[in-house]
């Protein structure tokens, strides 16, 4: 039977070819030897290239069928959007990546191959058909389908060996064979393919992998509501970013919000993190302890993050090859369009690897190709490297609150770091850290991109290559030493900027006051004096960078024309079209190396200095304690109570880090005197800070005797870890189970660090501190520490809800009338410290959180100093009396309230840090009859009745009724601006009763104080552009703008000249020199204009965006000073502050950064599309439909993008908050032993916001791999266009080379542009919050200026006054009529919330009458200046302030007073002998808030200032009722002395502070009711001011 001969068959001619054999000379291509070998040859190659053709064909059509089958079948049954990748998942689609690419050229191999045949020859498809169907066989080998694929990899393989068998047959096993390779490659490909099907379905069956295992995956991510599925997608659409495509269709319908992202995968997650870096770091830690070293931090992050740092340091690697191979396929390009001319005839062949490189067409294609990879591992690479920062962020900022949870009471309080410092831990350390990771891989890239850039400009040019690096080596030290000064004047703003913000805080915290005093212009202009050191310091910075970047635009044009002016004259040749434009696209390669040298260097040093910080804070002091935040004793398996005992005789040492899984803390205590630091102490023992806190192996640790609750042998007790002085001495003590002790003493005496030491805050130096319980303490600081959460939040603390025994405690704290006011109840949220709440209801609230909780022991820093005496009353009886007495608890209760006395078991009388007395009352009273005499004289003074509450007991128990309570709480509420929200709780509020479950639900939203911070939705207002470009001034923004445009004008001008340059070294390459003297002259002088422009353009950029922020801050400075104090009521001081820290930030340094940038890809983009344009005008019809492209995957980036970051900022404030709320709270934290509870809160929210910034990154990426797509098919249809019409003689070569080098960067340009003006439209968000603040209402400072001596005489007229906070708002006063005689002194009583300091401060017009006058000397003060009315009156504030700087400055703000004076003021405020002291006196320094002096100093230094101002008019708004009853004496001597010829008006704390009063005015429900002498009202046994006598008697 004759063979079959496909090669003969008519219908397979059109596959073969009509004339298969391709000849060569006469003689067959494929030499066999002999006329039927080379027959044999022509139809084994046919015959094997069908056999391919068809196995693909199969293959095809058989997974078409089978998945639309299977879909048909599956379309029911809903499908998890996970994928869980199976082994070989990720390398398969490498593989195939790779194979795809190499089939490709296997296609071009084919045509090219076809090509040499005769023109009058047939094509032959069996060349390159086979490789056609076999592309798109490989991707539908993407479809998971194993039996199949295993089978078809065995076919392919088999195939494969018979084509290799082929080549060898036909002689063309040749490494120069194009061909010979591609199948190589192709085969290896295959087997590997199918080795890992083998593996797969080893998988499977073998291991017994099932499809329900992924849909128990997948349902539990659908369970926890993970969208972030990157390693939950093929790879393909993992790299490509594809599966965020549902975030940008979500976010291009609607603003996105957080909810929205729902959670992270567990590899992302700040805990699985923390984990992974703390048992890493704890390794290191051992190994440092065993080598005597530190640990290593740097170390620990190269083992943790180690696979995530390799890959993005090989993507990277990719990416830099990329950059270097795209010049030289251009130079390949060009080449191929010169050598076209030569039109060689050659005979039919398979092509060679040298033909195949040399072809412009798939020179084309590579380089659309290498474009498309080199951008999408740009992202990939930039997207890793984000991933890497944030996994570390996540795991320090776990890590540092981890440590803060244990660290030392002292190092924070006792100066060794500031709770600023710690924070700048959890943010700027750790961001900058994060900051480095983003540009890490530079550190290598740069040197490598630098060295291979010159080797190729070496290779290219020869000598003259050379002179570029030494032109280099010279702009380099130049661009450092700019990063240096850069670096260094850095630092200055931050300097600058924390002394601004200092005092920007002061005043923002103190405005109350200073608004009182008429000084808030005064410290105003202090915050601009520092604002404007401030601004040159922004100035320099701002010049500095704009010349490192100038400089990095400009150096690729000094180095071209250091090579291309030295070139011709160098090597004797021409510059040639393929030669310039190769060198001119690899020198545009330096742009990035040179940019980023100085950056990472500084990123690199700003990392050290953050992890060399890290390192100390985590090897910090940390308090005494074990590992399980024990604090007293553990219970054995039987039961037995075992002693946690900690011992020192003698110094000892601690343990600075201790490897645990999660740890603890506890905070500062709060007595302002000597005791802080222990005067006299000195570091005579210096700690191992590597040590562990041991107890003395050799001592004998005694049981706590039976009965008893804590007891202290022979304790000494310091703050400082390195101090040997004790602050408390030869402390022995017991405390008895189920016992009240009382703690007393005078102020410094010792009774909070008495507490302290209870709670294991302090170091001990010496003794034994036994516990008999070990579930914790509850606490309650002497300042009540409360969290931004809800009252009912505060009060459970954590504990499970229990309706009953919660209302039992609200009413035993005396809350349950404030509760019924409240808007919201008790679901009411407290905003930050308390801020709107009064400092009792704070108190009651932190006591209220004892009584609920099950501890034991209960140590109560004195919480009834902030309450009246019968609310504390009520509290002592119902409360400590009550639940906790009643309920057999442990209470240890300092106070200065005397007359509960007798009510204690024990009592403690703490003095100068010893125990001066213990025992019973009776005890004390018999062993000190003095000291018994003395608390007889308080107790009688204490008993007095607080004449602003004076039915508080009765409201209390009884009930009042509810209307008329309504009416005081709404004075309270509208000052706040609650009260509208109040208003809802009307209807709901039944008489004596609270509302239902149902309202407190709805009482949620009612009663939220804190709003969500503001986040803006939609795009920035053009408005605010205009504003901020006004505020640049004209003058400076046309030099910004406008040589920035004429800059990149001259640039594209200089390369169309180097192209005509270049092309003139074609048409005659004789008359060297001559070309070069026409060129070069022209071409230096583009280059000293583009010089020329870039400089103005710097000093313009630099001078207009400085002076833009400085008009910004300064009009918002301004604005703010003058906002009426019902700003500051209604807005969140972190708010109002977070304009002045980051927003302003932002518009100083961030916003010039990214305008300049989007500007200048702007300007880059649109000259490549011009310059494009002139080229080729064809392209303009191409290109349109690709930027139809680009400005849909803008829409849809930009929509969704800014809501990521608005997200993104908005969510990092929680971190932050909750962190510094921790800090303050730390001491209340430790002793409940609730570390775990809020260590799982700050992982929560670390976690949210990683999201939000993790989404934000792949965002960017997703965004870059997209447009580079665009960009690559951009290069392609530029490429092929420009190609065709070069070699039709249309286009010159060196057009060609312009052309594409444009076209290699339009990519980049776009991506950029894109980016950065999302980011500048972010940062323009600053610009419009700055510009919302510097347009809230002011007060009004105008008026006509009084007479030098006014008010001489203190006379005052009231005329049916009414006062509102707001006009919205109901009025507190209304209808006052009253009359002041000169020199008169008035007391002012009444409830709480009847409109006594509202009164005072309508005479301060805080609060503006809207009905009536005040006249003061005959003269309305409405018409007054503000400024002057403030200033010409005096007050002693409720809450004396003192602000950062001297004693001096601090009396005399406005200097206006001699030493003389100064001293006279302090002798009368009893300060004289405290003041003089100290070594600098009265420069002597005040900290932050006056916090280095006493409560009681604090009130007489305001009493000081009153003095020196010796104004007519002294209002004393309850001046004594923070303070006690010694300082208050003082006072009142001096008020009835000094003040004797002042009209004073006193509003009451107690009725002893009035009672000498000249006229006592009773206000109630914002009327007077009673105006009277004292003695008259005593005589009217009717009268209101009677009752409030003698209620309490």
């Amino acid at each position: 039977m004759e063979a079959f001969d496909i090669t003969k068959h008519q219908s397979w001619m059109w596959f073969c070819g009509e004339d298969s054999l391709l000849k060569n000379n006469g003689t067959d291509l494929f030499n066999t030897g002999d006329a039927t070998g080379q027959e044999a040859s022509d139809e084994n190659a046919c015959l094997v290239n069908s056999l391919t053709f068809f196995l693909h064909i199969i293959f095809i059509l058989l997974i078409v069928i089978i998945w639309i089958v299977t879909k048909c079948r599956t379309l029911s049954i809903p499908k998890s959007k996970f994928l869980i990748r199976y082994p070989g998942h990720i390398p398969r689609y490498i593989l195939c990546f790779v194979v795809l690419f190499v089939i490709s050229c296997s296609i071009a191999e084919g045509v090219l191959s076809d090509k040499t045949s005769p023109s009058d020859s047939d094509t032959q498809p069996q060349l390159y058909l086979p490789a056609c169907c076999a592309c798109v066989a490989l991707i539908c080998s993407l479809i998971r389908m194993c039996w199949c694929l295993l089978i078809y990899w065995v076919l392919c393989v088999i195939v494969q060996i018979l084509r290799l068998l082929l080549l060898k047959q036909m002689d063309l096993i040749d490494v120069n064979i194009a061909r010979f390779w591609m199948d190589i490659i192709i085969f290896i490909a295959y087997f590997t393919f199918f080795v890992i099907e083998i593996r797969l379905v080893y998988y499977k069956v073998w291991k017994g992998a099932t499809e329900s295992d992924t849909n128990d995956i997948g349902a539990k991510m659908e369970q926890e509501n993970v969208k972030y599925t990157e390693d939950y997608v093929n790879f393909l659409f993992s790299i490509t970013f594809w599966w965020l495509n549902w975030l940008f269709k979500q976010g291009y319908q609607r603003p996105l919000n957080v909810d929205d992202l729902g959670s992270l995968p567990e590899s992302h997650r700040a805990k699985s993190l923390y984990k992974r870096f703390k048992a890493v770091f704890d390794d290191e830690w051992e190994k440092a302890q065993r080598k005597g070293t530190k640990p290593s931090v740097w170390k620990s992050f190269a083992i943790t993050f180690k696979t995530e740092i390799i890959i993005a340091g090989f993507a990277r690697f990719i990416v830099d090859c990329g950059a270097l191979i795209g010049p030289l396929l251009l130079n390949g390009v060009v080449a191929f369009t010169l050598e076209n001319d030569n039109d060689e005839k050659t005979e039919p062949h398979y092509i060679t690897i040298r033909e195949f490189l040399a072809n412009g067409f798939v020179l084309i294609w590579i380089m659309f190709l290498l474009n498309a990879i080199q951008y999408s591992f740009m992202q990939i690479h930039l997207y890793m490297c984000n991933v890497i920062g944030t996994h570390i962020r996540a795991a320090l900022q776990s890590m540092v609150y981890d440590k803060s949870l244990r660290l030392s009471t002292y190092a924070m309080s006792g100066g060794s770091m500031t709770m600023g410092e710690i924070t700048n831990h959890m943010s700027s350390d750790v961001m900058n850290l994060l900051f480095f990771c983003q540009r890490m891989h530079y550190l290598w890239s740069v040197p490598f991109k630098i060295t291979m850039v010159f080797v190729l400009l070496y290779l290219q040019l020869g000598v003259s290559g050379l002179l570029g690096l030494a032109t280099m080596a010279f702009l380099t030290p130049i661009q450092m030493y700019i990063a240096r000064v850069q670096t260094r004047v850095q630092g200055n703003v931050m300097v600058e900027a924390d002394e601004r913000l200092k005092q920007a805080n002061e005043m923002l915290l103190g405005m109350k006051l200073l608004k009182l005093y008429g000084w808030e212009k005064l410290f105003c202009k202090a915050i601009e004096m520092v604002r404007l050191k401030e601004m040159w310091a922004i100035l320099k910075n701002n010049s500095c960078y704009e010349f490192g970047v100038y400089l990095c635009i400009i150096a690729p044009n000094i180095i071209m024309l250091s090579v291309f002016v030295a070139y011709p004259y160098i090597s004797g040749k021409p510059l040639l079209p393929d030669t310039t434009f190769s060198a001119l696209a690899l020198m545009n390669q330096l742009i990035e190396p040179m940019y980023f040298t100085p950056l990472v260097t500084s990123l690199l040093a700003n990392a050290f200095v953050g992890v060399r910080r890290l390192r100390e804070f985590f090897l910090a002091p940390e308090i005494e304690g074990d590992d399980e935040y024990d604090l007293g004793l553990k219970t054995t398996q039987s039961g037995e109570e075992h002693e946690k005992v900690l011992t020192r005789s003698k110094p000892r040492p601690y343990k600075s880090y201790r490897p645990r899984a999660v740890s603890s803390k506890k905070e500062g205590f709060n007595e302002k005197s000597s005791l802080l630091k222990g005067k006299g102490a000195s570091s005579q023992q210096t700690y191992d800070s590597m040590s562990a806190i041991t107890s003395d192996p050799d001592r004998v640790t005694p049981r706590v005797p039976e009965g008893c609750a804590i007891k202290i042998k022979d304790g000494n007790f310091t703050w400082d870890p390195e101090s040997s002085v004790p602050i408390l001495k030869d402390i022995n003590l017991e405390i008895m189970k189920g016992e009240l002790t009382m703690v007393i003493g005078e102020v410094g005496g010792g009774k909070s660090s008495l507490i302290s030491a209870l709670l294991g805050e302090m170091t001990t130096l010496s003794g034994i501190t036994s516990y008999s319980d070990s579930e914790g303490i509850a606490y309650a600081a002497q300042k009540a520490w409360l969290m931004n959460a809800s009252l009912r939040e505060n009060v459970l603390f954590g504990q499970r809800y229990n309706k009953t025994r919660y209302w039992k405690v609200i009413d035993a704290s005396g809350m349950r009338p404030d509760i019924k006011m409240l808007p919201g109840g008790d679901m009411i949220e407290i905003g930050e410290k308390g801020i709107n709440l009064s400092g009792g209801q704070k108190q009651r609230i932190s006591v209220a959180r004892t009584m609920y909780s099950d501890k034991n022991i209960v140590l109560l820093d004195d919480p009834l100093s902030a309450l009246d005496v019968n609310v504390g009353g009520h509290m002592f009886r119902e409360g400590i009396m009550g639940r906790m007495r009643k309920a057999k608890r442990t209470v240890v209760l300092v106070t200065h309230q005397l007359q509960y006395l007798q009510q204690a078991e024990k009592i403690i009388v703490m003095k100068d840090g010893k125990i001066a007395s213990q025992g019973t009352f009776d005890d004390i009273a018999r062993k000190d009859p003095e000291l018994y005499k003395n608390w007889q004289k308080e107790v009688i003074a204490a008993s007095e009745p607080e004449v602003t509450s004076a039915s508080e007991d009765d409201r209390i128990c009884d009930d009042m009724d509810y209307v008329k309570d309504r009416r005081f709480m709404r004075r309270e509420l509208s000052r706040s601006g609650l009260w509208e929200s109040a208003s809802f709780r009307e209807e709901s509020i039944k008489h004596g009763k609270l509302v239902g479950a149902k309202d407190q639900e709805q009482g949620k939203s009612v009663g939220k104080l804190t709003e969500v911070e503001d986040q803006e939705t939609g795009s920035v207002a053009g408005a605010v552009y205009f504003k901020y470009l006004k505020s640049m001034t004209l003058g400076w923004a046309l030099p910004f703008f406008g040589f920035a445009v004429i800059m990149e004008i001259l640039r594209v001008t200089q390369n169309f000249w180097l192209s005509d340059w270049s092309e003139a070294g074609l048409r005659n390459a004789t008359s060297i020199d001559e070309i070069t003297d026409d060129f070069v002259y022209t071409y230096v002088g583009l280059f000293f204009a583009i010089i020329s422009a870039g400089v103005i353009h710097v000093i313009g950029c630099a001078m207009a965006t400085t002076l833009a922020a400085k008009k910004l801050h300064i009009t918002m400075l301004r604005n703010i000073t003058a906002a009426p104090m019902r700003f500051f009521d209604t807005t969140p001081l972190g708010r109002i502050l977070n304009r002045f820290a980051s927003d302003t930030q932002i518009i100083d340094i961030k916003l010039i950064m990214t305008t300049q940038t989007a500007f200048f890809f702007c300007l880059g983009f649109m000259s490549s599309l011009i310059a494009n344009s002139v080229i080729t005008p064809i392209f303009i019809a191409e290109v349109i439909p690709v930027i139809i492209i680009y400005v849909i995957i803008a829409k849809y980036f930009i929509r969704s993008s800014r809501e990521l970051q608005r997200i993104d900022s908005v969510t990092r404030s929680p971190v932050f908050a909750h962190f510094s709320e921790t800090l303050g709270g730390l001491p209340t934290i430790r002793a409940y032993r609730d570390q775990k509870r809020f260590f799982a809160r700050i992982l929560q929210k670390i976690d949210t916001n990683n999201a939000a910034f993790l989404y934000l990154q792949a965002s960017y990426a997703w965004l870059g791999v997209q447009l580079s797509m665009c960009g690559a098919v951009i290069v392609l249809t530029v490429g092929i266009t420009t190609l065709i019409q070069a070699l039709n003689g249309v286009l010159d070569s060196s057009l060609v080379g312009l052309a594409m080098s444009y076209m290699l960067m339009i990519a980049l340009q776009l991506y950029n542009l894109i980016r950065f003006g999302a980011d500048t439209e972010m940062q323009m968000n600053p610009v419009e919050r700055v510009i919302h603040y510097s347009q809230i209402p002011t007060e009004n400072y105008e008026g006509n200026e009084p007479t030098e001596d006014w008010p001489s005489r203190g006379e005052m007229c009231m005329e049916r006054i009414a006062i509102r906070y707001a006009e919205h708002l109901p009025p507190v006063i209304d209808g006052v009529t009253l009359y002041i005689k000169p020199g008169e002194k008035v007391g002012i009583c009444g409830r709480t919330g009847s409109g006594k300091s509202s009164l005072t401060l309508a005479l301060f017009r805080l609060i503006q009458t809207f009905k009536g006058t005040i006249k003061i000397d005959g003269i309305d003060i409405a018409g007054l200046p503000l400024t002057t009315l403030r200033q010409r009156l005096s007050i002693i504030p409720q809450d004396p302030v003192l602000f950062t700087g001297t004693i001096r400055s601090n009396l005399d703000p406005l200097k206006r007073n001699t030493d003389g004076e100064l001293w006279e003021a302090l002798r009368i405020a009893q300060l004289k002998d405290a003041v003089s002291s100290f070594d600098a006196s009265l420069d002597s320094p005040v900290s932050e808030g006056g916090e280095n002096f006493s409560v009681g100093q604090r009130q007489l230094f305001c009493l000081a200032r009153a003095f020196l101002r010796n104004s007519r008019v002294l209002i004393m708004d309850e001046a004594t009722a923070s303070i006690d009853y010694y300082t208050e004496k003082i006072l009142q001597e001096v008020v009835s002395t000094v003040f004797k010829d002042k009209t004073v008006l006193t509003i009451a704390h107690r009725v002893s502070t009035i009672m000498n009063s000249d006229t006592i005015w009773v206000l109630s429900d914002g009327e007077i009711v009673e105006c009277d002498t004292p003695e008259n009202l005593l005589a009217d046994v009717h009268s209101i001011f009677y009752n409030m006598v003698q209620s309490n008697k």
